[in-house]
């Protein structure tokens, strides 16, 4: 694949982020920027789905147990009352 240079302007302290970061894993920040652009860009294109899947999934975790037999005797209960 043919590539050629692109300037992609940065803050100082985004920039700064990207060389320590680079430098932590052992690359040049232009291929590490590449990188997570890569990875960013790939993963938009499902459209968050899976994100979607992952919050509901966080959701479901924080719902209370619901005991189903108990909640149906419950009503069952409050029908026959009335």
């Amino acid at each position: 694949m043919a590539t050629r240079d692109r300037v992609i302007k940065l803050p100082d302290d985004a920039y700064e982020l990207l060389r320590l970061e680079a430098a932590r894993r052992g690359v040049e920040p232009d291929a590490l920027a590449e990188s997570l652009l890569r990875e960013d860009l790939t993963h938009a294109r499902w459209d968050g789905f899976d994100d979607a899947l992952v919050g509901l999934a966080e959701l479901r975790a924080r719902l209370p147990e619901i005991d189903g037999v108990a909640l149906a005797r419950e009503a069952r209960g409050e029908l026959d009352a009335r």
